[in-house]
């Protein structure tokens, strides 16, 4: 049986990712919630019965991380991989990121646009990337 630990590790198959060069790591302060799911369709008829097609057996796995506030290198860091046409390319490649707390490395994208936020209040030391979210493909191929 596997432990919460591991769970998304061991339902992940081998991959790996478009560019390999990096891996992004930068720890999320507030939030990481990470959401499991099948590619499945569900018919609820009127007795309340229900029936299920499963189109894929493989388990998505779907991440959101959250900062109140980065430094300059940290959101750049995030930003450059985001951005730049060799590494993620926005949405379009994969890359490995690190898990905080599992210590496993996954083969991850991009799931939607980034938003950085220049907060005045801290004389524009800091940095905000609100959330991301990251659709986890795989794990690492060792």
């Amino acid at each position: 049986m596997l432990t919460d630990k591991d769970v998304m590790f061991g339902h992940l198959p081998n991959k790996v990712a478009d560019y390999t060069l990096r891996e992004l790591n930068v720890t999320p302060q507030n939030v990481l919630s990470e959401e499991g799911s099948k590619k499945q369709t569900t018919k609820e008829f009127d007795d309340g019965s229900m029936a299920v097609v499963t189109l894929s057996g493989q388990t998505r796995f779907n991440i959101s991380l959250q900062w109140d506030i980065l430094s300059h290198e940290d959101a750049g860091e995030i930003l450059d991989f985001y951005h730049d046409s060799a590494k993620a390319n926005g949405m379009a490649s994969t890359f490995y990121w690190r898990h905080p707390t599992d210590g496993h490395v996954y083969v991850a994208r991009f799931l939607g646009p980034l938003m950085q936020v220049r907060q005045a209040k801290y004389g524009g030391q800091y940095r905000e990337v609100s959330q991301i979210q990251l659709r986890i493909e795989g794990r690492k191929a060792e």
